[in-house]
C-alpha cells in the first residue's frame, strides 16, 4: 500500500529567486499593513523566534527576506557558515 501525502502548505510561501512580476502579484495580495524583515536565520534560536513573533504582531502579514548562502558567507560569521542551506532555511522559516 502506498501512502501519498500532499506537499505541506508552507511551501507555497517560499519565493526563492521569484520572477519580479510574480513576486509583485503575490505581495499585492497580502493583507495590509505588511511588515518586512530580513536576515540569515542560519541557526534558528529563541532570540530569532521572539524577534519574528514581535515583527509578525506589528502587521497583518510578515514578509521575510532571506540572505542567500553566498551573502551569508560574506558576513564573516565563519568559514563553515551557513550551516543550513538557503532552501532549508526558507522551509524552516515558512513553516
Amino acid at each position: 500500500m502506498s501512502l501519498h501525502l500532499s506537499p505541506p502548505a508552507f511551501l507555497n510561501k517560499i519565493c526563492l529567486r521569484a520572477d519580479p512580476e510574480d513576486l509583485a502579484t503575490r505581495l499585492a495580495a497580502l493583507p495590509r499593513p505588511m511588515v518586512f524583515t530580513n536576515g540569515v536565520f542560519d541557526i534558528l534560536h529563541p532570540g530569532h523566534v521572539r524577534y519574528l513573533a514581535q515583527a509578525r504582531s506589528l502587521g497583518a502579514s510578515l514578509v521575510m527576506g532571506l540572505n542567500s548562502d553566498a551573502s551569508a558567507r560574506l558576513l564573516g560569521k565563519g568559514p563553515d557558515r551557513p550551516l543550513n542551506r538557503e532552501l532549508d532555511r526558507a522551509c524552516v522559516l515558512a513553516a
